[in-house]
């Protein structure tokens, strides 16, 4: 898993524990070729890895977890993913952070 982001490419990035999820709320760096659709994760030996999409405008591009783009605040998506207790690690092209929720 990897992402195309540096970290302080998409800072500030807030979760915040919903029930049995997370709420992921990142900066999307105005680029007026690329977008970020969402992130993917996946469950790594109880460690959940998130990483944050980046994606040509003119490519097919599918997250795992879908952004949605609130209207008043723009290029701040927020996405939503499963949550069971793991350990959380945020995964950038240049690092990796663990995050509490």
């Amino acid at each position: 898993m990897r992402s195309d982001y540096k970290k302080n490419d998409v800072q500030p990035v807030k979760i915040e524990k919903a029930g049995k999820s997370l709420q992921i709320t990142y900066h999307m760096p105005a680029e007026s070729l690329f977008y970020s659709p969402g992130v993917d994760f996946a469950n790594d030996g109880g460690v959940l890895r998130i990483a944050i999409r980046r994606c040509g405008i003119n490519d097919k591009c599918d997250a795992m977890a879908k952004a949605a783009m609130p209207p008043a605040e723009p290029w701040t998506p927020k996405v939503t993913v499963p949550y069971a207790g793991e350990k959380v690690v945020l995964v950038y092209a240049d690092s990796e952070e663990t995050l509490a929720p």
